[in-house]
């Protein structure tokens, strides 16, 4: 019906659309697969597709992908779950048979599509900061709520391959003025990781620069040139070490444990303290549980804040008055009424918040970014219960994984069966995570582990790493596909519509850009 011209820039204007729906939009996901698939029916020619996709081993292997959560099926009880689950996986088949057996894209074509790419992550990163400074008059409670299109965790991550991008199409571009913008959008996307405070994304940005230096040592011929580039990876290295140890020696200072005895019993107005150690719980080195007079905290505050002492609840929906202990103690301040007063007025506004620590008015350092992982921990070593935080939660969802494997080693749950698997360690009293927080493993690997046993997670690894033998071991492929399976250490990436299209979406544009990579 139409020139393979046409048909062809259909395809191509369609991969743009998907590019942009990547940090945008589910729905454009959606549409720009659906303009896919409809050209890639009315442009017919299957055979010479069929003869493409036999020679486009990166898209087979993720076929492959697919009929192994297909096939394993056959060890599932809960089939509806199961389609489900069919159902997300679905772009593994239907966009490696589309784009595989599709022709190739010229240079400019796949650097349009590039460029397109990290365009929609910038403005998107643009978005969130907008909100992250009150510019579009949007409160938010978290961090992560400035991510509005998807997951901070994803954005992050597609941040960190916008990087890379960057760097590609910096060393392919000759004009100095279009390689400042790459330089100064590679400045810009590493300053928003910091913003978004996402520990995913920060990590595997450190380790992509690492990476980026042994890469350079490598392949240099100028020993000098070699000799500094390890330096100034070892010096980074040594820096990154020593600057971390100081922030757990500044944590681990805490208050010599006092003799109650000899603590002031009453307050200036007074009124008792309540004094005591208990659970040993800290706040910036400060007992929390020490010099606390309830009655005044209650009449004191009441005075500087609409939301009640004793029953209202902060903006994070936690009680209040846990909010306020904790943030006077972090000062060092008493808990009576002179503590209260001591708080100024943003202090005020950050409690009503829900921020426990002072520290956390500071945007731009690293200390208060790394402060809740050490609490976290702290937390859970102390009292067992991981429900407060992110990093000590997936101890919890790793140690329930372990269990469901030893139980179904050789075959596994089935592809449907892993919600039910975990519903069934939770229900038998084997973690202490509030009902909330009961979620699976947030590992991809382990979930293949748990789905297909020790056979099938072989046979689904073998399929996710053979794409690496295509990319003839290029730096940005290999960079790219790093962030990908990096990111499957944290999240289970493959569980979402949007997580399974990003993948194969990436995987299947390295097997171009792995052939125009110069």
């Amino acid at each position: 019906m139409l020139s393979k011209t046409i048909h062809h820039k259909i395809y191509w204007i369609s991969l743009s659309i998907l590019a942009i729906g990547l940090p945008f939009s589910v729905f454009l996901m959606s549409v720009s697969q659906f303009l896919i698939a409809t050209n890639w029916l009315i442009e017919g020619d299957f055979k010479n597709k069929w003869l493409r996709l036999k020679q486009n081993g990166p898209a087979l292997s993720l076929i492959a992908l697919f009929a192994i959560h297909l096939f394993w099926m056959l060890n599932t009880t809960d089939y509806e779950y199961g389609w489900h689950d069919i159902k997300i996986k679905l772009p593994l088949l239907v966009l490696s048979l589309l784009i595989g057996s599709s022709l190739p894209l010229k240079w400019n074509e796949f650097k349009w599509i590039l460029w397109t790419f990290v365009a929609a992550i910038t403005a998107s990163t643009l978005v969130s900061v907008s909100i992250y400074f009150d510019l579009y008059h949007r409160p938010f409670n978290d961090i992560r709520q400035i991510s509005i299109f998807i997951s901070h965790i994803r954005l992050s991550l597609l941040v960190n391959i916008a990087m890379i991008i960057s760097g590609f199409l910096f060393y392919n571009e000759k004009e100095s003025k279009t390689r400042f913008i790459w330089i100064g959008t590679i400045f810009w996307l590493s300053i928003f990781l910091f913003i978004l405070n996402s520990y995913t994304g920060l990590i595997v940005s450190i380790l992509l620069f690492i990476s980026f230096l042994i890469w350079q040592v490598q392949k240099s011929q100028n020993n000098l040139l070699r000799w500094s580039f390890l330096g100034l990876l070892i010096f980074f290295i040594l820096l990154i070490g020593f600057q971390f140890n100081s922030y757990i020696e500044q944590y681990n200072q805490k208050d010599a444990l006092p003799n109650k005895t000899l603590l002031p019993k009453k307050t200036i107005n007074g009124n008792f303290y309540y004094h005591t150690s208990k659970s040993e719980i800290f706040e910036n080195g400060h007992y929390v549980y020490l010099f606390i007079c309830d009655k005044e905290l209650e009449n004191e505050w009441n005075k500087r804040s609409e939301i009640e002492y004793q029953d209202g609840v902060n903006q994070q929906g936690a009680l209040l008055k846990h909010t306020l202990l904790h943030y006077l103690t972090s000062l060092n301040y008493s808990k009576d009424s002179i503590g209260v007063w001591q708080l100024s007025q943003e202090d005020v506004q950050m409690i009503e918040q829900g921020h426990s620590n002072y520290i956390y008015k500071s945007k731009f350092s690293i200390y208060p970014k790394l402060y809740p992982i050490f609490k976290q921990i702290d937390d859970y070593l102390l009292v067992g219960d991981a429900s407060g935080g992110s990093v000590t939660q997936r101890f919890e969802y790793l140690k329930l994984s372990k269990l469901i494997i030893a139980e179904n080693f050789w075959w596994g749950v089935g592809t449907g069966d892993v919600r039910q698997a975990f519903d069934e360690k939770y229900q038998q009293g084997y973690s202490q995570l509030k009902p909330e927080f009961q979620h699976r493993a947030h590992n991809q690997f382990v979930t293949f582990f748990i789905s297909f046993g020790f056979l099938g997670f072989v046979l689904a690894m073998g399929a996710m790493w053979a794409p690496l033998y295509w990319f003839e071991k290029r730096f940005l492929s290999m960079a790219i596909v790093a962030v990908l399976f990096l990111s499957m250490l944290n999240e289970d990436t493959l569980e979402t519509q949007a997580g399974v299209t990003y993948f194969v979406f990436s995987i299947l544009l390295l097997t171009v850009m792995s052939k125009l990579e110069k």
